[in-house]
């Protein structure tokens, strides 16, 4: 009696308990392979790996700022290493007006598992609230390589115009540099039509809504190009001619 009247002063317990495969795996992902917390648990879920429990992401976060696993920290995030929280504005799904894309459970093995290159994440990196200027990324999914072109606006028409610099960019026989793109479901890349067109490229397939671990390269490149750019500006300055 007196040992469950002190044990009850500690709170409740973890949700991930004593599963030490899954704190494992955590944290192999997050501290070798860079992944982000919502990759990780993204993967287990798509992937059918078994454990004893599981958590959200919410709560995977929470355990990191409390130093619950033994071998990573806030240092390891790429979000959070600096200490610094950005700001993400949500914005409104348009996933049941998509009705012309092909859905990620279209896309081919090949592009899936990451078995050959040609196959490309698309994304648009927006600076702080009040700046129109936005940065597209193309990130090859096998190699990682990554293509970054300066937008206006996030309008469609201006993506593709993008999309197109990017393409140039890239050279080589189309085909096969762009066998594929996947993007979001965000109102600025659902003409696939015109996508397909500027890259020259076989198919656009859209993630599901509310699942960025679908797009991993994404998810893990995006805050390398802030990092670098926060870099860039205390070098430099905001603004300067080389930004």
């Amino acid at each position: 009696m007196r040992h469950d009247e002190r044990a009850s002063g500690k709170g409740r317990g973890l949700k991930i308990g004593h599963d030490h495969r899954l704190a494992e795996h955590i944290e192999d992902k997050i501290k070798n392979e860079k992944w982000s917390p919502d990759v990780v648990l993204g993967r287990i879920k798509s992937e059918g790996l078994e454990f004893e429990t599981s958590i959200c992401t919410k709560t995977l976060y929470s355990y990191i700022d409390r130093g619950i696993f033994a071998g990573i920290s806030n240092k390891d995030l790429w979000v959070k290493k600096e200490g610094k929280k950005y700001y993400y504005k949500k914005i409104r799904t348009v996933a049941l007006n998509n009705k012309n894309g092909k859905s990620i459970t279209e896309r081919p093995k090949e592009a899936d598992e990451r078995m050959e290159q040609g196959h490309w994440e698309i994304d648009l990196v927006v600076g702080k609230q009040g700046t129109k200027p936005v940065i597209l990324t193309l990130v090859e999914r096998v190699t990682r390589k990554s293509l970054y072109v300066l937008v206006k606006n996030k309008t469609q028409k201006e993506v593709i115009a993008a999309v197109k610099r990017a393409r140039r960019r890239a050279g080589g026989n189309f085909d096969d540099v762009f066998k594929s793109i996947t993007a979001d479901n965000g109102s600025k890349f659902l003409d696939s039509e015109g996508i397909k067109k500027a890259a020259k490229c076989g198919e656009v397939y859209y993630a599901h809504p509310y699942s960025s671990w679908e797009r991993g390269s994404n998810e893990n490149g995006n805050p390398t190009l802030r990092a670098e750019r926060d870099r860039h500006r205390q070098a430099y300055g905001k603004g300067s001619a080389t930004e």
